[in-house]
């Protein structure tokens, strides 16, 4: 699995992980986390994405409808706000 990050500033940064494991949870009951950590021995490879439930369950069935190779690429939106920063 390559990551692959494009910063604002145009730097970019990419990452393979070749061992690895995925941990889905419910983050409460309106959110799923997915995980992904690097298995390998003195690496600290990790990515992670929130999705609210509904968008969850989208992500779930086209991954499905992906997986026998012969479906178009199924895409959707999630718009949600920035979470507020407070500095103290």
């Amino acid at each position: 699995m390559n990551v692959h990050l494009t910063y604002h500033s145009g730097q970019s940064y990419s990452e393979y992980f070749s061992d690895f494991g995925v941990k889905v949870s419910a983050h409460g009951n309106k959110r799923i986390k997915v995980a992904i950590r690097q298995k390998e021995p003195d690496t600290k490879g990790y990515a992670s994405l929130s999705l609210p439930v509904e968008k969850a369950q989208q992500l779930a069935y086209a991954i499905l409808a992906a997986s026998p190779g012969n479906a178009e690429p199924i895409e959707f939106s999630v718009e949600e706000q920035k979470p507020k920063v407070v500095a103290a």
